[in-house]
């Protein structure tokens, strides 16, 4: 099977510009029919895919030449070398769909690129999402997850005594039911409780203390409020626990991709209990490398571990790992990288909040950066981002109760 890793060069916020050129061009006073003949037109993508074999590579430039469009191939694939080469497509919405129809009939895998293009300019244009919540709890079985690229609040609830930022801030469980009661309070969607840190150098705890710590929160939180719970952490014990004690999500800094879990056991339990998996991009540093294919490599390797479970898509959300497996530059490259990752379909994260990057950026301490981190938050909204995690609620509503209608000037004008 090909693996072309399908990737978009965002140039902007994202979505089909098709019907803003539209209202544009009736504004104007155009005709019905001029009106959808111009717009299609300027419903431009620039798509790149890697690894086609030569012969697929010239049959793929001589489609899109046909169609009145443009390929980029490496420039001895005529000859055969290099045996594979990637492939820089250009092309309107209405170029592509002609061009896939072409695909169909050809062979070397082409068929099946031409059902991700068509794929990937759905993906692009989407904007919102419902995501299933776990059932087995009677009072709890409609409830669903309603996400968009008008962001919304994660707020961070950590249980351990030696986090980056707030370690052994709540000493009880009724002193971090309160605060996850006033994030609520002030605007977040969704409480994050974590009991392990995963900073750099952290001690790892066994699962049983990791769940001492969750599980009594997580109930007594749940007794007392029907808001979103999502379980931090990678081991699937600790997961099952927390789900059991009433959490809807698990929230997962290897994506399901786990070294420590090569069964994939963390899967298999989101499938069981068919709730959403926040799956955030992680690996060991490298100093080159290409982020944004990065990126949806290893979500596209998620999304097939997750298949593999009999977990559904939907049940996905992204998140580009900052602050994870990056050095300070990948990591502003991957919140740079937000729009390109629309072509994936799924809900996007960024968990940027008073991480080290933004202390690099700005020479301050880790409780001097708040204005850094909703600097973090302003891009997420104008990128249509869906979620960010943060530990400061109350700032992070108000810096997204102006971005939120920055964002849809923007995009209905796609004007970044």
């Amino acid at each position: 099977m090909e693996d072309f890793n399908l990737t978009w060069l965002a140039a902007g916020l994202g979505g089909s510009r098709q019907n803003a050129l539209q209202a544009e061009l009736r504004r104007l006073g155009v005709g019905p029919y001029a009106c959808r003949h111009m717009s299609a037109k300027g419903d431009f993508y620039a798509l790149r895919a890697e690894n086609l074999r030569a012969p697929a590579a010239n049959i793929l430039k001589q489609e899109f030449l046909a169609k009145g469009a443009e390929a980029a191939v490496h420039p001895q694939v005529i000859l055969g070398q290099p045996e594979r080469s990637a492939v820089l497509m250009l092309a309107t919405a209405a170029q592509y769909a002609r061009v896939c129809e072409g695909l169909r009939r050809q062979q070397f895998g082409l068929p099946a690129l031409a059902a991700e293009i068509e794929q990937a300019l759905q993906n692009i244009s989407r904007e919102e999402w419902q995501l299933p919540l776990p059932g087995g709890r009677q009072s709890r079985q409609s409830r669903q997850m309603r996400l968009s690229t008008q962001t919304r609040i994660m707020g961070i609830l950590n249980l351990t005594p030696d986090s980056f930022s707030d370690g052994g801030s709540y000493a009880s469980v009724e002193q971090a039911v309160e605060r996850a009661l006033q994030m609520q309070e002030q605007g977040a969607y969704i409480i994050d409780v974590g009991g392990e840190s995963t900073r750099p150098g952290h001690q790892q705890i066994s699962e049983a203390e990791e769940i001492g710590r969750v599980e009594p929160v997580i109930r007594a939180l749940r007794q007392r409020s029907d808001c979103l719970i999502s379980i931090d952490t990678y081991k699937p014990a600790v997961a099952r626990a927390a789900l059991a004690a009433g959490a809807d999500i698990i929230n997962d800094i290897w994506g399901l991709q786990c070294p420590d879990d090569p069964e994939r056991q963390m899967a298999a339990l989101a499938a069981e209990f068919a709730c959403p998996v926040i799956a955030m991009h992680n690996r060991p540093e490298v100093a080159d490398l290409d982020v944004p294919q990065e990126l949806t490599r290893f979500f596209r390797q998620s999304r097939q571990i997750a298949e593999g479970a009999g977990m559904q898509a939907e049940q996905l959300i992204f998140d580009i790992g900052f602050g994870f497996g990056k050095n300070p530059d990948q990591n502003m490259q991957a919140l740079a990288a937000v729009p390109a990752l629309r072509i994936l379909g799924r809900p996007l994260l960024v968990a940027a909040s008073r991480k080290s990057t933004l202390g690099l950026l700005t020479g301050r301490p880790v409780q001097e950066r708040l204005a850094a981190t909703d600097a973090t938050t302003a891009a997420a909204q104008l990128f249509g981002a869906a979620l960010v995690r943060v530990h400061d609620v109350a700032a992070a509503a108000d810096v997204l109760a102006v971005c939120r209608p920055l964002y849809q000037i923007n995009r209905d004008r796609e004007v970044i």
